[in-house]
């Protein structure tokens, strides 16, 4: 056994212990190597090759990779799609299409023969292109290609093209040769023919020092994306995507951007720089419109991100709001319109959202109306705040639901003459280790003291209003079990008032 196939098959061992393989084979010389090596390693594979119909002896390619693989006994799956037609008619990129349909079919083939890893041929010299080519268009995120992700293995990253060739060529194996690879209008293609064999010349081992630059800012990517993920706390209350916004606008601007890369990538957007930008001026209130006809708007504590019109669904048995609807509720009724404002739903979303009843009143509002017990149980929490206000405490008050047990506390900071007697603690102190599983409603976001107390003994915690002085979320970035926004305004509103009149009584004073 050669010195390159001990160092791929430990390599394999490692990345992609169970058999059987799917080996993504296009006939070049990379993935041939590739076929071949997985078999001196005496694995199971089978040999899957997508033709995308680019070009006109594209055929050719798929006979010789099926030849291929039954020379070294390998089950072949083989499919043809025409991209380039498809990409055409749905007006989307030839590129990122036929690289989207290139992995659902290798992940059909995957499926059907029970594989764990689908085995694709980059090469060093594709990582030190991909991280040439990334750089220059600025592009901040995945400088590089990953050795793994998800089912797809790339076992071939230490290795240069160089060797591989010379392993096929001492094998007497023959390989294919695309001709669209020689085009220098293709920018990887300019870069891996004209630029990188300068750079070679001068810096012989640019390769490695540019593989190994990858690899440290991949570490680096994984914690600060764990960090910006962090930041983005859904809303749940929309069913349209949404956000908290002030943990997001506290964040710092590198953190706060990451997060809003991974908005639009869950939108199917490309996070391009304006497109970043466009979301951060929209959590400071200028609303704009994203490609495919996303509205990003902030509205209240919530940063939405609107589909257009006939993208949301209207649920069996309700209907859109009409002009002069009422609301019928037990303490009277009120316009739709103003209880829609109310509950924090942008102007753009209020005529859309789902209700039921006849033309003129309304009994129900999708996920709004009648109340939620999650609503009732912030209303206990509510009334702990009153009370501490009453009695000249911050007014923060919190309520832990444990087994169907409702148990109720206040701020008594004062009372107590103890800094660390937020209502929060309160609670855990009288439940102790009974808490463990329970879920906490509180006013106030809670600080590091008791989010920190709170995570240890494993409660979620839904708050209202965002602690901008300490909370452990929007000021430090501490994650964890939570969510936020829960009668956002009659929160906000308690404190805004008890500390006016606390303000007022300094000025009297």
């Amino acid at each position: 056994m050669s010195v390159l196939e001990e160092a791929f098959r430990e390599r394999l061992l490692r990345l992609a212990p169970q058999d059987p393989l799917v080996l993504a084979v296009s006939g070049g010389g990379d993935s041939v190597a590739l076929a071949h090596l997985v078999r001196r390693a005496g694995r199971r594979a089978v040999v899957a090759y997508l033709d995308h119909a680019l070009r006109p002896d594209s055929g050719e390619d798929l006979l010789f990779v099926r030849d291929l693989a039954f020379r070294l006994g390998f089950p072949f799956y083989g499919e043809r799609v025409e991209v380039g037609r498809i990409a055409k008619e749905r007006g989307e990129n030839l590129e990122a299409l036929a690289r989207e349909v290139r992995y659902a079919f290798l992940h059909r083939v995957a499926k059907e023969v029970g594989a764990k890893a689908i085995l694709t041929a980059h090469t060093l010299d594709d990582q030190a292109e991909t991280v040439l080519l990334k750089l220059l268009q600025g592009t901040a995120r995945g400088l590089g290609i990953r050795e793994k992700e998800g089912m797809v293995v790339r076992p071939l990253l230490p290795f240069t093209r160089e060797a591989l060739r010379a392993y096929l060529l001492g094998l007497g194996e023959a390989w294919r040769e695309d001709p669209t690879n020689r085009d220098l209008s293709l920018d990887r293609n300019y870069l891996r023919l004209s630029v990188l064999p300068l750079i070679l010349e001068r810096f012989p081992r640019a390769r490695e020092a540019l593989a190994r630059f990858a690899q440290a800012r991949e570490e680096e990517e994984a914690f600060l994306e764990g960090v910006a993920e962090v930041r983005l706390l859904p809303d749940p209350r929309f069913f349209v995507p949404a956000f908290r916004a002030l943990p997001l606008l506290r964040a710092p601007e590198a953190v706060r951007r990451r997060a809003l890369r991974r908005v639009l990538e869950a939108l199917d957007l490309r996070p391009e720089a304006r497109l970043i930008a466009l979301l951060e001026e929209a959590l400071k209130g200028r609303a704009g419109t994203l490609p495919g006809g996303y509205l990003a708007r902030r509205y209240l504590g919530t940063l939405f991100l609107i589909p257009p019109s006939p993208q949301i669904p209207l649920p069996k048995g309700f209907r859109r709001p009409l002009p002069g609807d009422y609301l019928e509720r037990p303490a009277g009724r009120k316009r739709l319109a103003a209880f829609l404002a109310e509950k924090g739903v942008p102007k753009e979303l209020r005529p859309l959202w789902p209700v039921k009843g006849e033309e003129g009143r309304v009994e129900e509002v999708l996920g709004l109306f009648p109340p939620s017990e999650e609503e009732g149980l912030m209303g206990l929490a509510l009334e702990e705040a009153r009370k501490a206000y009453a009695e000249g405490e911050v007014p923060v008050g919190a309520v832990l639901v444990l087994e169907g047990e409702v148990h109720g506390e206040r701020n008594r900071v004062e009372a107590m003459e103890d800094p660390t007697a937020h209502a929060e603690m309160l609670l855990l102190r009288k439940l102790g280790k009974r808490a463990r599983g329970g879920r906490l409603y509180v006013t106030l976001e809670p600080c590091r003291m008791c989010h920190h107390a709170l995570m240890e003994a494993g409660v979620e915690v839904v708050y209202g209003v965002e602690n901008l002085k300490e909370g452990a979320l929007t000021r430090y970035g501490q994650g964890g079990r939570m969510r936020g926004g829960l009668r956002e305004g009659e929160c906000a509103k308690l404190l805004r008032d008890f500390f006016a009149r606390l303000r007022e009584g300094c000025r009297s004073g």
